[in-house]
């Protein structure tokens, strides 16, 4: 069974346990009941929540993690699972050995991966986009550390390729970029809980640092995956009359949350993106261990 992001989007909604179910109320009736067992996240976006420590502890013992928004769906903080794992401490130890050098070999492979799915969603999306090959060019052609800045590039093209050229990403804008902030949230939950599974540390990055962003590593490893959050909001706006003032429905958060479940392939064949992510970080710990950048990332399954 596909785990399920829980988001919690009305005010007076009072969360509980029993018997190893999430329990979901209101003020005057009964709400939901989730097995705990089947929560990837907790999105916490009303205004007013009641949740308990033991509820936090208890979704968080399932290896799921509890998100606290602010204006926009944009993350404040984010629950860390504990790996109880006796691989973490060498795990972590061979994180933090990495050298400078190699951070950069690593930070040029994420990239060409992201460029890449950018312009696999693009060519899916627009089969004859005269952008297509300018993105393939720009992801073989991106040096060391991205040091001519390829993935910036890259981005400014997709994006006005697949969203229009008047767009530009702003994640305080109530357009399109509510409905990115959302799926970026939802994708940013399952990297962070690739990570912590995988016993490394989250706020040790690979490229961006931690001075005022206490998950730098998931913000690096959810990069060659934005793409594929990027066409769940493209099918989203064409069923929308007014995409410059939109409303995140209810409907609309289930749809994007379904990019947990969305069909990847990867060297095993086709799996969920959610499980692909955990594969992808797995990788990257064998990549500390050898000191190779041989990172599998998977590609969307277009069938």
């Amino acid at each position: 069974m596909d785990k399920q992001i829980i988001e919690i989007s009305s005010d007076n909604i009072f969360l509980s346990l029993n018997r190893g179910f999430l329990v979901i109320r209101n003020n005057t009736s009964y709400k939901e009941k989730v097995p705990l067992d089947n929560i990837l996240s907790v999105i916490l976006s009303a205004n007013n929540t009641t949740i308990s420590k033991n509820v936090i502890n208890a979704i968080t013992e399932q290896g799921a993690n509890v998100i606290f928004c602010g204006k926009n769906y944009i993350p404040q903080s984010i629950t860390i699972p504990c790996v109880d794992h006796w691989l973490i401490a060498p795990r972590i130890k061979k994180q933090l050995e990495c050298s400078r050098p190699y951070k950069k070999n690593l930070w040029k492979c994420i990239v060409q991966f992201k460029i890449y799915n950018q312009a696999k969603i693009l060519e899916l999306l627009f089969p004859h986009h005269t952008n297509i090959i300018r993105l393939k060019q720009l992801a073989k052609n991106t040096l060391s550390n991205d040091s001519k800045n390829n993935e910036g590039i890259a981005a400014s093209i997709y994006f006005k390729s697949i969203f229009g050229k008047s767009f530009t990403r702003d994640r305080s804008k109530k357009d399109i970029n509510i409905l990115l902030n959302y799926a970026y949230t939802v994708l940013r939950a399952m990297v962070i809980r690739a990570i912590c599974g995988n016993g490394l540390l989250p706020y040790y990055g690979i490229k961006h640092c931690a001075q005022q962003n206490p998950f730098p590593l998931a913000d690096d490893l959810m990069e060659p995956f934005r793409a594929f959050a990027d066409k769940l909001v493209f099918e989203e706006i064409n069923k929308l009359d007014n995409i410059q003032e939109i409303e995140l429905t209810p409907d609309i958060k289930r749809r994007l949350a379904s990019l947990t479940s969305m069909a990847v392939k990867a060297t095993k064949g086709n799996i969920s993106l959610n499980d692909a992510i955990f594969d992808f970080v797995g990788s990257l710990v064998k990549n500390f261990e050898s000191k190779k950048v041989e990172l599998k990332c998977p590609i969307l399954d277009d069938h």
